[in-house]
């Protein structure tokens, strides 16, 4: 039997994030999906949790940096003081890596970067939700408790994004110039990340948390994988030398992105909240290929 513990409101339902974890859990906890762009009048009665996904992200057309700035932080803060004075115990934010300002480094670097590595958000995406996290930790008492969640590259089936442009790739072309495997990146599985989601509605943690497979991928394992899990021949070649750096010069957030070293240390996230990766990355990208 349902009861007022895990009654969860879940904003941005529509997204990725939200409808995969709506889907997952909707036969656990009585998810109440609202939508705040409807200007409805949201009902807090009897809901223990706010589960917040809804966002503005990056947008491919320019807009002013206002709206990033409306949406991530103030909408965030008023949503969340209107929880608070309504009796919600928890409110979890997904926030983002991109609050440390990093795409990746193309030079050899091992440094890994933590919950608690100085923010330098550059864009105005990530500026917005590192505003957001400062203001609510604010809010924060013994009555409130807040989480948030800033998840590294995240992949699945029908996952938007970067992933699913190197899948698009990788099922048109049978040459690619990904023969790079001494970058590393951080990623996590759909099913992962939705579940570490879980562990922290469940256990009630507080704090900065960064779930992530276990698995450091390559750019040229990833295609490789995707490859052989979707049965496409590849032929993987390099750049001729220094046009990648050329091409840094040019297009440095995507080329970072793309062939740059990006990695993240979990031990605190995954000792706060008790979580384990249940699904490897050549899984998940073995079912991300169906």
């Amino acid at each position: 039997m349902r009861t007022e513990q895990n009654r969860i409101m879940v904003t941005g339902g529509k997204g990725y994030i939200g409808r995969s974890f709506i889907n997952k859990y909707k036969g656990e906890y009585e998810l109440i999906p609202v939508s705040l762009s409807s200007k409805q009048n949201l009902d807090f009665c009897n809901v223990s949790t706010v589960l917040h996904l809804s966002a503005l992200v990056h947008q491919t057309n320019k807009i002013p940096d206002e709206q990033y700035f409306s949406i991530n932080t103030e909408q965030t803060i008023s949503l969340a003081k209107e929880a608070k004075k309504c009796g919600v115990r928890h409110f979890i934010f997904y926030s983002t890596v991109a609050v440390y300002g990093l795409h990746g480094y193309l030079a050899d670097h091992k440094k890994l970067i933590n919950e608690q590595s100085i923010c330098n958000p550059a864009s105005a995406y990530a500026k917005s939700k590192y505003d957001a996290e400062k203001a609510l930790l604010k809010l924060e008492d013994e009555q409130f408790i807040v989480s948030i969640i800033r998840p590294p590259l995240v992949y699945g089936k029908d996952a938007p994004g970067n992933m699913l442009k190197l899948k698009k790739l990788v099922q048109l072309f049978p040459i690619l110039p990904f023969n790079y495997e001494n970058n590393k990146r951080s990623m996590v599985y759909i099913d992962n990340l939705t579940y570490f989601t879980k562990t922290v509605i469940d256990k009630r943690v507080r704090g900065i948390f960064i779930p992530q497979d276990e698995d450091r991928y390559s750019i040229k394992e990833i295609v490789k994988t995707i490859a052989e899990c979707s049965g496409k021949k590849l032929f993987l070649i390099k750049f001729p030398i220094g046009m990648l750096w050329v091409l840094a010069k040019i297009k440095p957030q995507m080329i970072a992105s793309l062939y740059g070293t990006l990695l993240f240390d979990s031990t605190a996230s995954n000792e706060k909240t008790g979580y384990y990766a249940k699904i490897t990355t050549k899984d998940g990208l073995n079912l991300m290929s169906k």
